[in-house]
């Protein structure tokens, strides 16, 4: 879009509904033009999406566009853009109003390089609370991609607003459970599409939307998405099909957590039922481990015993001036004795060493995480703290992943079968994305 046609456009100048003058053209989607437009009472600027022409007098389209302003105005999230009106002019030109967002999306974002693994991670959490608003409200975003994902500031830092709704599944009393085909949308390379959605199925769920938000913490993370062809098909057969490379071997200068990498390659299984169950769950994945309640609370009981000891020192009696001459003599021994009680000459108990626990899979050859760290390909020996509960999770392309959590023992082993995943019968792959 070069700026000539931006300022060309046949509606800058008009009035929309006889309340949105609009002053400029900002942006151009497969379905619809965004204006920046001032509200003529209030002086306020808003975005202004108006469906083209060409598109009014198709029943999906409209339903499409309509289905946005529903959805978004259904969840009303801090992180979802907000719709303040849908209209049609006397031209019977159907458009949205929304707020006027400043910044970028996360796309423009890309286009830099990736991002550092705590801001990658934000981003997640941000968009992954948006989207389990609208999970919650039974709607499955289903188009999740870095375009649909806007940086905003706030506070100094990126403040996420999740926009486009258009193709969105809603499941209602009112509405059903109806279907959206992708007949009259345009999208580029399908990068982030679920396997689902690739293999043609027509029942997806929300955890579509977790395969998307892994493929895009994926490529903000290594700069680039898991997948690429020369074409749509080979797009889709990858998702369907190919496991990813984990991010850490993509970019080995990322830093990447054990525990965030764990999380993406969840997040991106191919059977949705190996996928975190939802967005909130996935988000808590990437704060990593926690320190236990105990631990944080161990010192609270050293305080409780300095806090009476003080007290006691304060309200034992003081002896009379003409008498304190010379320490009396006792003193030194209540001193000595005192020595001994704090903790930091009792006794320091010995470390337990590790165990040894031996895994291995049938068939063998599958990824061993440890807690969320990654400990090679089964068969692989790893030594544990004992005493403690671990999990250890196995996974093999193909087959259904499997977690098991242990208390290890010296000299344990730990064998699985993994059982094979059941593809769905292949349906003709659609070109009309």
């Amino acid at each position: 879009m070069v700026e000539g046609e931006l300022a060309q456009d046949p509606l800058v100048g008009a009035t929309l509904g006889g309340l949105y003058h609009v002053q400029r053209l900002i942006g151009v989607g497969g379905m619809g033009r965004v204006y920046e437009a001032t509200h003529t009472h209030l002086g306020k600027a808003y975005a202004v999406k108006v469906l083209p022409e060409g598109r009014a007098d198709k029943p999906s389209a409209v339903e499409r566009f309509l289905r946005e302003a529903k959805s978004a105005t259904t969840i009303d999230h801090e992180h979802i853009v907000k719709v303040v009106n849908c209209d049609t002019d006397e031209e019977h030109r159907l458009f949205i109003v929304m707020e006027l967002l400043d910044g970028e999306n996360l796309a423009e974002r890309l286009l830099r390089g990736p991002l550092p693994v705590d801001e990658a991670v934000d981003i997640v959490r941000q968009t992954g609370e948006a989207l389990q608003a609208a999970h919650d409200a039974g709607i499955v975003h289903r188009d999740l991609k870095p375009e649909n994902i806007f940086l905003t500031q706030k506070h100094g830092k990126s403040f996420v607003k999740v926009l486009d709704f258009g193709i969105s599944k809603i499941k209602t009393p009112d509405h059903g459970d109806p279907k959206l085909t992708a007949t009259d949308q345009i999208i580029g390379t399908p990068l982030y599409i679920s396997p689902e959605l690739a293999r043609g199925m027509s029942v997806v769920d929300h955890r579509t939307d977790v395969y998307a938000l892994g493929v895009i913490l994926y490529e903000m993370l290594t700069g680039s998405p898991p997948f690429t062809g020369q074409n749509h098909f080979q797009l889709l057969y990858k998702h369907g099909n190919e496991a990813p490379d984990p991010p850490s071997q993509r970019s080995k200068k990322a830093n990447i957590p054990p525990h965030v990498e764990a999380a993406v390659l969840r997040a991106m299984e191919k059977d949705p039922a190996d996928r975190f169950e939802t967005m909130d769950a996935f988000c808590h994945a990437l704060r990593g481990p926690t320190v236990p309640r105990r631990a944080r609370t161990l010192g609270l009981p050293l305080l409780g015993a300095a806090l009476a000891a003080g007290a006691a020192f304060l309200l034992w009696p003081s002896p009379a001036p003409m008498e304190v001459t010379e320490p009396p003599e006792p003193a030194p021994a209540a001193v000595t004795k005192k020595s001994e009680v704090p903790a930091e000459t009792s006794p320091i108990e010995p470390v337990a060493p590790p165990v040894r626990l031996a895994l291995d899979s049938r068939p063998a050859g599958a990824f061993v995480a440890v807690n969320g760290e990654k400990r090679g390909r089964t068969p692989v020996e790893v030594e544990l703290a004992p005493g403690l509960e671990a999990t250890v999770r196995f996974s093999l392309p193909g087959y259904r992943s499997q977690e098991r959590r242990i208390v290890p023992n010296e000299g344990d082993a730990l064998v699985v079968r993994l059982k094979k995943k059941t593809r769905p019968k292949p349906s003709p792959i659609k070109t009309d994305f």
